[in-house]
């Protein structure tokens, strides 16, 4: 379901089984991949999660988080869960949480109603949506599926209706989209180079103040996963693994693996590359010899 290196001899995935979930089980597993012993490690969940990352402030952490808010927080010593909010200001009333994502070490979650926190401590998520979330009562289809940011000083936000917003010094500021297309992710590079990827091969390029479509005819298909890795753009779908060249155009990965892996999370970290499809991990530390890692 999602992806996350923790550094180059850990890797991490949130899973499901087929079976169970084929049966209604909203039921999910954290995985551990060890790369010097070549074996996975297994903790279960009873409740849905979606993403996951590893924050190492105030204490080494990994946070896997639900669309409902919860999030299971897994420390050395022991287990735990929190509620991002439980409030009817919350994902219950506002809508689901779709996306958690480390900024300058600290946990950011997002989702519908432009709702995002900011986890502070050992449960203690604070809003940091004043002047960007969707007033209640208001009706209206809006929402975050991604958030990025170098420092928390300058957060971008994307989401429904090709919605782009910037929270720079704690105001928040809708930025010129030049799609209404759903945006699944969005990466920030360097403060003057961004991108954000979404529905029907949407790609979009900003340098801070304007924002570009990148035209292409390589794919159709939604990109979900985005990653920046050795000074080049990487972009999965549920076709493929592709990047951007050096003329703008996407070139399709090819990674060598039979059957060809799929694709759709992408997590970059400590000189590897990480993928985690449907079916498929593998995982690369120079973008030419990929390696995959049996489940």
């Amino acid at each position: 379901l999602s992806g996350f290196m923790q550094n180059s001899s850990v890797g991490r995935v949130i899973a499901q089984i087929d079976q169970l979930k084929d049966q209604g089980s909203t039921a999910s597993m954290l995985m551990k991949w060890d790369r010097a012993q070549q074996r996975w490690l297994y903790f279960d969940l009873e409740w849905h999660a979606t993403r996951m990352c590893v924050v190492e402030q105030p204490e080494l952490a990994l946070i896997a988080i639900g669309p409902d808010g919860i999030a299971s927080v897994s420390t050395a010593n022991g287990d735990s869960e929190e509620q991002v909010d439980s409030s009817l200001d919350g994902p219950s009333r506002r809508g689901p949480i779709r996306d958690l994502q480390l900024i300058a070490g600290v946990a950011y979650a997002a989702g519908m109603g432009r709702q995002v926190y900011r986890r502070e401590g050992v449960d203690n998520w604070t809003r940091q949506d004043q002047g960007v979330v969707l007033p209640r009562g208001e009706i209206q289809l809006c929402g975050f599926n991604s958030i990025d940011g170098l420092s928390e000083d300058a957060i971008y936000a994307v989401g429904f209706n090709g919605e782009i917003w910037l929270r720079s010094h704690s105001k928040w500021q809708q930025q010129d989209s030049p799609t209404n297309l759903v945006l699944h992710k969005v990466k920030v590079v360097r403060e003057d180079l961004i991108f954000a990827s979404g529905q029907m091969g949407t790609l979009l390029r900003s340098d801070g103040n304007h924002w570009e479509t990148i035209e292409h005819d390589a794919v159709t298909d939604d990109l979900w996963g985005m990653e920046w890795f050795q000074g080049e753009l990487y972009l999965a779908c549920d076709s493929g693994l592709f990047k951007l060249d050096s003329k703008d155009q996407l070139v399709e990965v090819d990674m060598q693996l039979s059957p060809k892996p799929t694709c759709r999370h992408l997590h970059a970290n400590d000189g590897v590359l990480w993928s985690c499809g449907p079916k498929h991990v593998t995982w690369t530390e120079d973008g030419q010899t990929w390696n995959d890692v049996t489940l």
